[in-house]
């Protein structure tokens, strides 16, 4: 298959304009909402309801998937993903168990990171060959030294255990019955953003995935949060493992002081929000009380450093907090946890995710009050979302544009694919922290843009490199941030790359591009009947090619129905 890349993307851009309008708070306020009202108090009807249900709550369909939630009900569906843990997921995990370095210690991961990065380490190496005097290291580094002497670690250790990170992110996407879980999983992910590329973060990352935001989305908002504010990778992300009082050195000097960074995004990002009510005054009284907390260098944990904690008197949002310890910390996420803003922050938020990039007022106030009555009880929150009449509405229904990992793993699934669990190669994972941007520039990046590449590349190449956002906001959840005429240039070019059987990753079976009439085709791969714009660019197509079931396969997921959800 041969497709000239340029007609077929002029004629993507050509079926466009759903996708390309101007985004809901660019249009006339008062004729936007009343049409957003009218659209929302409409309830989704016929098949349509099934295939929203699993692009908004999953990851898309898989093959079978609509019969078997026609079959088994939309309700006792959501109830059961709900309840992932009655779900058997075994076989998917007995395929990651070969994923080692996703149950290593913090410790070594950590050690596996600094053996790799460490300046001193660098310039003992050339000390080695003669070409510098051996340098002189202070005790810190003496110990990490000899800590690294003694262990055994692969070469590109903190790579590879990064490698198969993405690859049980993507694999469990694809593949798990799960797919609510999944869907959460990447939800407060983004939300509690950090950035691999931050320094150690590359190394505590996996046991912040781990520990801290899988197992705790279906608890409360309170212990999510606890457990955010705990996490080694988010304590340096955002630098508050350096943040202490001032205290005073030998000689008179001053050392450490406050570093107001974990504060402010905890009020601004993931708590009030914006227009919470905060002021600067409040975020400083929040650094002071989140002084002493960092990590344990040694093991990779978090630890509380007493010595650098400010013990004096603090007022945060009109109360006061002198509790001592690390307790004035916990006393702050009790209180910003049990904020009406933040409330409505997270309401918000969802409705965005899984509603409309516009979601009705009156739904997000409803939201908010079933989060406060339930003090952040996330099932009881989720709920009040998905069972809302706005969710299931006509006014919802492919109202959301896919982000590139939406729209690849979708299409994945739509094909009945399979992700591959292979050990990642460390000279491909350094594409997974780039954007597409620099891989556009010529030089080494075309070279690897020709060759086969895996899916966590191909998304990367597209502007959502997994777990490597730069900006503590994480990805946009307002779906009109991913559009562009060089993002759906982007996404034809997967979409003939996983129809040509090019995406490295990737296993499709013997049968899945087998020609086939474009009704068909259609209700098989978008789940309705195709709009006539989009079936005369694809008949048109077609015709060049007869018989070429990829070409189809490439021109379906590449329309505008399809990049919707």
């Amino acid at each position: 298959m041969k497709p000239t890349i340029a007609c077929l993307s002029l004629a993507l851009l050509a079926l466009s304009p759903p996708i390309l309008a101007a985004p809901p708070e660019l249009e006339a306020a008062p004729a936007a909402s009343a049409k957003t009202d009218a659209a929302f108090s409409r309830p989704l009807k016929g098949e349509k309801r099934f295939a929203h249900i699993l692009n908004r709550l999953a990851f898309g369909p898989r093959p079978g998937d609509i019969e078997a939630l026609r079959q088994s009900g939309i309700k006792p569906w959501i109830q059961s993903q709900l309840s992932p843990e009655t779900i058997d997921d075994s076989a998917l995990e007995t395929r990651l168990a070969s994923l080692s370095w996703l149950r290593e210690s913090p410790e070594r991961l950590l050690l596996a990171y600094e053996s790799e990065t460490a300046a001193f380490l660098r310039r003992m190496k050339k000390a080695e060959k003669g070409e510098i005097a051996a340098p002189q290291l202070n005790a810190a580094q003496q110990k990490l030294q000899e800590r690294i002497e003694v262990a055994t670690l692969p070469e590109h250790a903190s790579v590879r255990a990064l490698g198969e990170l993405s690859v049980d992110k993507l694999a469990r996407a694809v593949e798990s019955k799960r797919q609510l879980q999944e869907v959460l999983v990447d939800f407060w992910g983004n939300h509690f953003n950090v950035d691999i590329n931050k320094g150690a973060v590359l190394a505590l990352k996996i046991r912040d995935d781990r520990d801290v935001i899988r197992p705790h989305v279906f608890g409360s908002f309170r212990e999510l949060l606890g457990a955010s504010a705990h996490s080694p990778a988010m304590l340096v992300y955002l630098d508050n493992a350096r943040s202490t009082r001032e205290m005073t050195a030998r000689g008179g000097q001053k050392r450490g002081g406050l570093n107001e960074n974990y504060a402010r995004e905890l009020m601004e990002l993931h708590t009030l929000g914006v227009d919470g009510g905060y002021s600067q005054s409040d975020v400083t009284e929040v650094a002071r009380c989140f002084t002493g907390w960092g990590l344990d260098r040694e093991t990779g944990t978090f630890f509380f450093r007493a010595r650098a904690h400010d013990e004096g008197p603090k007022t945060v949002l009109g109360q006061k907090i002198g509790l001592g310890g690390k307790k004035d910390g916990e006393k702050v996420l009790d209180i910003l946890a049990a904020s009406r803003a933040t409330a409505r922050f997270i309401a918000r938020k969802l409705c965005v995710r899984f509603v409309a990039d516009n979601p009705p007022t009156a739904l997000v106030e409803r939201v908010a009050a079933a989060f406060s009555r339930s003090n952040g009880d996330l099932k009881t929150t989720y709920r009040a979302v998905f069972e809302a009449p706005e969710f299931l509405s006509e006014g919802a229904y492919r109202a959301k544009i896919k982000s590139p990992l939406e729209f690849t793993v979708s299409a994945v699934r739509a094909l009945g694919g399979s992700l591959e669990i292979v050990q990642a190669n460390p000279r491909g994972m350094r594409l997974l922290t780039v954007g597409a941007s620099s891989l556009n520039k010529g030089g080494k990046g075309n070279k690897q843009r020709s060759a086969q590449r895996p899916l966590a590349t191909e998304i990367a190449l597209m502007g959502q490199p997994l777990f490597a956002c730069q900006p503590p906001t994480g990805y946009a959840e307002n779906s009109t941030k991913w559009v562009s005429s060089s993002a759906l240039v982007a996404r034809l070019n997967f979409a003939l790359s996983l129809s040509s059987g090019r995406v490295a990753d990737v296993v499709l079976t013997r049968d899945t591009f087998k020609a086939t009439a474009i009704d068909d085709l259609a209700r098989a791969l978008l789940n309705s009947d195709i709009s006539a714009p989009t079936r005369a660019t694809v008949e048109a197509e077609a015709q060049k090619s007869p018989g070429d079931g990829a070409r189809l396969h490439a021109l379906l997921l590449s329309s505008p129905e399809f990049q919707r959800r």
